[in-house]
């Protein structure tokens, strides 16, 4: 499976990227945390192959409960609004919420990525932890932050409360870097075409 982490604090969402079939053997790497057209970050794992992809492109279809797929869906995701409001999905098309914590986690590792954020860890070194004690985690650690920070004329950087446009320019959204995978996969975080 996987580990997933959104800390709300630093309105990060944190994952492995180790690609497993079921109870299998690994065969890759994959993002598992997106960026949704409107902006909204999707942490989303399943032990069902095709699973999470299904899922995001229902909610980016509008979330419809007319377009459900099959009513017994496996699948653990963690859905943060542009707005910071998060929901959790457990084997079902209904989302919980809008929650309000510190941390979230979702997925087979998220009992000890839990415990490491409760002894002080960060969201990143927290993923780590679940990779190192769960044999369902694994592969470089991937972060998105909700929103990419605003940077003025002089390319400093801005806090955000001196931004016009509070919403995020998903037109412009930095590719993920898949740099650090052994596999040579192309990996981004921009939508499919």
């Amino acid at each position: 499976m996987s580990v997933i982490v959104y800390d709300s604090a630093n309105q990060t969402m944190t994952a492995d990227t180790r690609a497993y079939c079921g109870d299998s053997h690994p065969f890759g790497n994959k993002m598992k945390i997106h960026r949704l057209f409107d902006g909204s970050l999707l942490g989303v794992t399943s032990s069902t192959p095709g699973v999470p992809e299904e899922f995001k492109a229902w909610l980016e279809r509008g979330a419809r409960m007319d377009d459900f797929g099959p009513s017994d869906i496996d699948v653990d995701a963690i859905l943060v609004t542009p707005f910071g409001e998060v929901f959790l999905f457990s084997d079902s098309y209904y989302r919980c919420g809008p929650l309000v914590g510190d941390f979230f986690t979702v997925g087979s590792g998220k009992r000890y990525a839990l415990g490491a954020i409760r002894a002080g860890a960060s969201a990143m070194r927290a993923v780590e932890v679940a990779i190192e004690c769960d044999t369902m985690c694994g592969g470089p650690v991937a972060q998105l932050p909700l929103h990419k920070p605003a940077v003025v004329a002089d390319g400093d950087m801005m806090d955000g409360e001196h931004a016009t446009d509070p919403a995020p320019d998903i037109e412009a959204l930095t590719p993920f870097d898949p740099s650090r995978f052994s596999t040579g996969l192309q990996m981004s975080n921009q939508a499919a075409e």
